[in-house]
């Protein structure tokens, strides 16, 4: 229903939340259904190298003096039919099917991978666009509140008691405002075209949750490190070496010879009597010294690149874990100085400076100064936020799993 309703979201003006964002990826994202496709693909092949060779039918008409002769003219003429069959050597199939069937569990892991890279994609794109849509609503109320400062600022020079320099600086700093609303909305809409994009839409109108806050995070450094096993790119590898070994035994297996078999029936008439004739042949592979060794020997380079590959997989989702780890610590330290400290001094010294200033007891300057540190915090508060989320969410593809849900509103 999803998939049917998003060619016509934009006029249907319908909003979409995190989980209608997220059914949406799935069913919509082009990357993601052509590595589902890959992956179905990747299942069908064990069956097909794990068979035997097609089996061959033979029609032979010998004839005596000219082609075509009777049958009853002479004893040599006959109409054969036969049928062969070839048969690699024992084990051989069976290694082929299970060398496929590692490799298709690699790719099943990619395809995991992809999905988790995307949806983290959707995500940070989300929080883009979530924080960008909080913070012109916030510039907006700095915008009213402004306002009204120079509201105070012009009664006061209409009285004699204030500057008009003072009303041209507060008329400075709301068209200043403005501007910051502008490039906030263009934010916005980069993250809306980022989120299209994702989901294969022409448009997307994303619903905004009443509040933010900072995801609550639990997990410690140590059992993300150990997650990091689980992690879809570490184990396609892991496949990946998997199936180089089974390549190996693969290789052994070549040095063995391949057998065939032709069985056939020949039609003589009613005159003489009828032949029949089985044969064994056997491949001999001669030229291994130049063939059959060197294939082992690249299966053995192949593996060792394969561990190599894997090796490096973890060695960087490690990476990865600690380096989102400490930015997200560091993140969830800065909020905290945010919200417990900076705002709520910032807040306090605007409410005293209002007082102060249509008193006359500070200028006009020092209250601009004191209100554009509370914007210019509270912007910085919401872009950390970001930050935060953001760090999370690019951590999931790393350990293989979600670590906080995407929901309306992170609490």
């Amino acid at each position: 229903m999803l998939a049917g309703t998003l060619p016509n979201l934009h006029a249907e003006e319908r909003t979409l939340g995190p989980q209608d964002l997220l059914n949406g990826l799935m069913q919509n994202n082009p990357a993601i259904q052509a590595a589902r496709s890959r992956f179905e693909a990747a299942t069908k092949r064990p069956s097909q190298v794990g068979a035997l060779p097609e089996p061959r039918a033979r029609y032979t008409n010998f004839g005596v003096g000219h082609p075509f002769s009777a049958l009853n003219a002479t004893e040599f003429a006959y109409q054969g039919f036969g049928v062969s069959q070839e048969f690699p050597f024992p084990g051989k199939l069976a290694l082929a099917s299970e060398e496929a069937k590692r490799e298709g569990e690699g790719v099943q892991q990619n395809y995991r991978a992809v999905v988790l890279d995307i949806t983290a994609r959707l995500k940070v794109a989300y929080y883009e666009w979530l924080t960008a849509n909080k913070a012109i609503e916030l510039t907006r109320k700095h915008s009213d509140l402004l306002s009204r400062f120079e509201a105070i600022a012009r009664n006061r020079y209409t009285v004699g008691k204030g500057l008009q320099q003072d009303v041209l600086k507060a008329q400075l700093e709301v068209s200043t405002l403005e501007q910051q609303i502008a490039m906030l909305d263009e934010k916005r809409q980069r993250a809306e075209a980022e989120i299209a994009s994702l989901l294969a839409a022409p448009s997307v109108v994303c619903r905004a949750s009443g509040d933010l806050h900072p995801s609550a995070f639990t997990v410690s450094l140590d059992e993300l490190i150990r997650a990091t096993n689980d992690s879809p790119r570490v184990r396609a590898e892991q496949k990946m070496v998997d199936a180089r070994a089974v390549t190996i035994n693969r290789s052994l297996k070549d040095f063995r010879p391949d057998f065939g078999i032709n069985l056939e029936w020949d039609h003589t008439g009613g005159n003489f009597p009828e032949h029949y004739m089985a044969t064994v042949e056997v491949k001999i592979p001669i030229y291994h010294a130049r063939k059959q060794r060197y294939a082992l020997e690249e299966s053995h380079s192949r593996l060792n690149e394969a561990k190599q590959n894997y090796r490096s997989a973890q060695q960087q989702a490690i990476y990865q874990v600690k380096d989102q780890y400490l930015s997200i610590q560091s993140s969830e330290r800065i909020l905290n100085l945010y919200k417990t400290t900076l705002i709520p001094q910032a807040q306090l010294t605007v409410d005293s400076s209002v007082s102060a200033y249509e008193v006359g007891s500070i200028d006009f300057l020092t209250l601009l100064t004191n209100l554009t540190n509370l914007i210019s915090l509270d912007r910085q508060y919401y872009d950390e936020l970001a930050r935060h989320e953001e760090a999370i969410a690019r951590r999931e593809p790393v350990v293989g799993k979600e670590l906080v849900p995407f929901r309306e509103t992170n609490q």
